[in-house]
């Protein structure tokens, strides 16, 4: 089987960057807010400065740590089926909020509202490609600020039987994500039932908060997995180079690595970061620039070399419209993440910069998807795909229509043939109605009209109860 290849490091620059790494952690450290992570890692013989709160690691304990790190483990949708993570398994995951949805009828931002996070949720659990879906801790705009965080948590867990992602924003926000977890899971363990994944956070350049220290033990402790969202922005909080910033992220993987292992040996953890620019005329974040597919590129590589299961965003665009840059930007960042076969792929759907959505988005990007994972089987060059008795059989000036190859490969998947992409040319008018962004919004619509989860309704009613309890408690 002839596959396509990708790489942007050799096997040296590899080794180099994984030294430097572990130099960068052994010589600068990593500033620990959290007391006990620094009791931790003191015990293992890490060099701990209370005065500065930084924790200085040997490399030989962040190699130790890394082999400890399991290459592949099972996470769990509702009712238990496994999903696996490592190797050679794709898992997809979409959205359900971001600060900005860009919205159908207008093709403008708007805030979020609660409808948005049902709606958004039902479509990830309708899709056969997505396994997990992410709901960011972001408050929809039409409910009072005390109800906001509890009815979106509430709208989430009730409209899906998918795996759920987290990034809790506060200690009380991860405690209510665990709490709805443990019903979620029908009352199994968290550690049995995966059915919760927490995406932990450090703080560019080389520092973990209290808070995010807390959700990464609480997380390994129960034995669900841990997502790193390590972020550092060249220019600002990593040097202004793809190297210089891919060593920042490679160190902050190896620093969340070696501390969940002394947490919890054999815990479960990703490799993976989402770098960006700083563009130093204006200060913005410019999260999904094209050239972005270069650190995708290299990041997925040191996984590989690690042999840990990949994160990552799977497509994005600068821009918050469906045009042709949105386009070309998801097809570049999504095409390494699949050709090079990431495990885990969050952010179907995901624009406007990483802070907006669109329903509309998360399945033009999952039809996307389909096509960059029938590139990435390459071509089968088997005696039988051949065809060269075919060749002989119909001779010079012959056709294939007949053929027996051709009868039995006619409804195969050898040729990518999605639904919703303008195949032959039939809507190539122009006109708004006749565009993919109109098939794509037919297609939602079709999907949502169609969709019932089949989450069990004592499940749906002790969720229910849990935001009522909480609403009580907190006076609204």
């Amino acid at each position: 089987m002839g596959k396509l290849l990708l790489r942007v490091l050799s096997e040296g620059e590899i080794e180099r960057i994984h030294q430097r790494s572990l130099d960068v952690l052994e010589q600068a450290g990593v500033r620990v807010l959290d007391a006990e992570c620094r009791q931790v890692l003191a015990a293992a013989g890490a060099r701990v400065d209370e005065a500065s709160n930084i924790v200085r690691i040997p490399r030989q304990l962040v190699e130790e740590a890394r082999r400890l790190a399991p290459p592949m483990f099972e996470i769990h949708h509702q009712d238990g089926r496994p999903i696996l993570v490592g190797g050679e398994h794709r898992v997809f995951g979409s959205l359900v909020t971001d600060p900005w949805i860009i919205d159908y009828a207008t093709l403008q931002p708007r805030r979020p509202v609660l409808n948005d996070i049902v709606r958004h949720t039902r479509l990830g659990d309708a899709l056969p490609i997505v396994d997990d879906i992410h709901r960011m801790d972001m408050p929809p705009a039409d409910l009072p600020p005390d109800a906001a965080y509890v009815k979106s948590l509430e709208a989430f867990a009730t409209n899906t039987t998918k795996h759920l992602v987290a990034l809790p924003a506060s200690v009380e926000s991860a405690r209510d994500w665990l709490e709805v977890a443990e019903m979620y899971a029908d009352g199994q363990p968290l550690g049995r039932r995966r059915v919760l994944s927490f995406g932990v956070a450090v703080t560019s350049p080389l520092m973990l908060t209290d808070v995010n220290a807390w959700i990464l033990k609480e997380g390994v402790r129960r034995g669900m997995a841990t997502i790193p969202v390590v972020c550092p922005m060249a220019g600002t909080t990593s040097p202004l180079t793809f190297a210089g910033t891919l060593l920042v992220s490679n160190a902050e993987n190896l620093f969340l690595i070696t501390l969940s292992q002394l947490l919890r040996e054999g815990a479960p953890i990703l490799y993976g970061a989402g770098p960006s620019l700083t563009d130093l005329r204006s200060g913005y974040d410019i999260y999904y620039s094209p050239d972005k597919m270069l650190w995708k590129t290299a990041l997925i590589q040191m996984g590989k070399f690690y042999g840990l299961p990949i994160t990552g965003e799977t497509g994005g665009s600068l821009v918050g419209r469906h045009d042709m840059q949105c386009g070309m930007e998801s097809a570049l960042l999504m095409f390494p993440s699949i050709i090079l076969g990431q495990n885990m792929m969050g952010g179907l759907g995901s624009c406007y910069n990483a802070v907006g959505m669109s329903p509309e988005m998360i399945v033009i990007q999952a039809e996307l998807a389909g096509l960059l994972m029938r590139l990435a089987e390459g071509i089968d060059t088997s005696e039988e795909m051949l065809g060269f008795d075919s060749i002989l059989r119909a001779g010079p000036g012959g056709h294939f229509l007949e053929d027996p190859l051709t009868l039995k490969m006619l409804r195969s998947p050898e040729f990518f043939s999605g639904s919703l992409f303008d195949r032959l040319g039939e809507h190539g008018t122009g006109r708004p109605e006749e565009s993919l962004l109109a098939r794509a919004h037919a297609r939602v619509e079709e999907i949502l009209a169609a969709h019932e989860p089949a989450l069990p309704g004592r499940i749906v009613e002790d969720i229910q109860r849990w935001a009522s309890r909480r609403l009580a408690g907190k006076g609204g």
